[in-house]
Parts: C-alpha cells; sequence; structure tokens
C-alpha cells in the first residue's frame, strides 16, 4: 500500500525556502521549527532529494528541546538519489538510509532500484510502493524544489504543511516549487485545512488528495 506522503516546507511571506546563496537559516520562528520537529516524530519516514543532500547535509532527526531527541522514535531517512554522486561522508549515511536510485550504486544503507522508463531518474510510485511494502505508512517530504515539483508533477503529494516565517525575500531565491507557472490553469485546486500562529510564524495545513 503507497503511504501516505506529508510535503513540509519552511519559506519566507512570498513563497522562497532559500536565498540565491543557499542561506535559509532561519528563516521561521523556533516555535515552528520545533514543531516541525512535532511533525518528524509523527511520521515513519523522512525523504529529501540528492540535491539536499549535496548542499546541507541534513541529519534528519527529530530534536525536540524537551525531550533532547531521547526516546524519540526516529523516522528512518530516505534518500531519492539520480545520477549524480553522492558525498559517502554525508551524515544521513551514519543512519542506515533507505536510497531510491534508478540504477545499482555503491553506497551504504538500502538499497531500492526503481528507474523511470529513461533510466535516469527514480520512478516515484514505484519507489513509494517499495517503501510502503517495507511498512512505511507515512512519509514527510522535505525537499528541495525539484524534488517537491516532481512529487506535485506526478500527483503523490496526499498533504502539506506550510510554514510561513515573518520575511519578505523580494526576489527569487529557491522558490518552492522548480520549474515555471505557464498558466493559472496549469495550478492545482486544494482544500486549506487549519491556519495558525507559530510564534511570528504561520503554519498552514494543506489537503491535496482528491
Amino acid at each position: 500500500m503507497r503511504p501516505t506522503v506529508i510535503m513540509k516546507a519552511a519559506m519566507t511571506l512570498d513563497g522562497q525556502l532559500a536565498a540565491a546563496d543557499g542561506t535559509s537559516q532561519w528563516i521561521t520562528s523556533p516555535e515552528a521549527r520545533r514543531d516541525a520537529h512535532r511533525l518528524r516524530a509523527q511520521v515513519d519516514a523522512v525523504m529529501v532529494g540528492a540535491g539536499t543532500v549535496r548542499a546541507d547535509d541534513p541529519r534528519l532527526t527529530v530534536r525536540l528541546p524537551s525531550q533532547s531527541g531521547e526516546g524519540v522514535a526516529q523516522p528512518v531517512p530516505v534518500i531519492v538519489a539520480g545520477s549524480g554522486p553522492l558525498p559517502a561522508a554525508a551524515q544521513l549515511f551514519r543512519r542506515d538510509p533507505v536510497v531510491l536510485t534508478p540504477r545499482e550504486v555503491d553506497l551504504p544503507g538500502r538499497l531500492i532500484v526503481a528507474p523511470d522508463p529513461t533510466g535516469d531518474r527514480v520512478d516515484l510510485a514505484n519507489g513509494l510502493d517499495r517503501l510502503g511494502s517495507l511498512g512505511m505508512a507515512t512519509i514527510m517530504l522535505e525537499g528541495g524544489a525539484g524534488l517537491f515539483r516532481s512529487f506535485l508533477d506526478a500527483g503523490l503529494i496526499d498533504r502539506a504543511v506550510l510554514y510561513y516565517g515573518p520575511l519578505l525575500a523580494g526576489g527569487v531565491g529557491s522558490p518552492m516549487f522548480g520549474g515555471r507557472w505557464e498558466t493559472l490553469t496549469d495550478g492545482r485546486a486544494v482544500r486549506i485545512g487549519e491556519v495558525s500562529r507559530m510564534g511570528g510564524s504561520i503554519r498552514v495545513d494543506v489537503d491535496l488528495a482528491g
């Protein structure tokens, strides 16, 4: 059974994940960041693309000040790899990640080879089904923009949790989705759920399913 996919993104009020030089710490408030860690603690896996691994070297762990991560079941890290190399010294490889890849590669972790028809990219739907067979029922998609766009185009995002920080970028750095929005009808209608304040930030829950 395909896992439920929850896209999580933190951005400026005008929709930028990061500045053009890659800086993004911290766009959102401490309260929003703590809430995002609580959200991580509720899912089975956290997924990122190869570009995020190369640029940010994330840990993708649950880090809550009151518990320091102790006693919290850590989500499984999942990397969607492309045709480019990944740094073997990345922090995620110390956590036995699952790596979705279009071909056999020599990397630490548990490999799932799921090529699309071109053989250069991962078949995301197949990859999700394979993750579901491992017992993963909920996956949080944390970026980057290219992976967000690929999942959106494939209709594989069920929910989104969007954190908006009290900042206007005033230009284009790294928008939430890669690619161009050519015309209004290319947009996708969604249902906006709960909207809540997180200190100086805002959390918006969005339903994309159906």
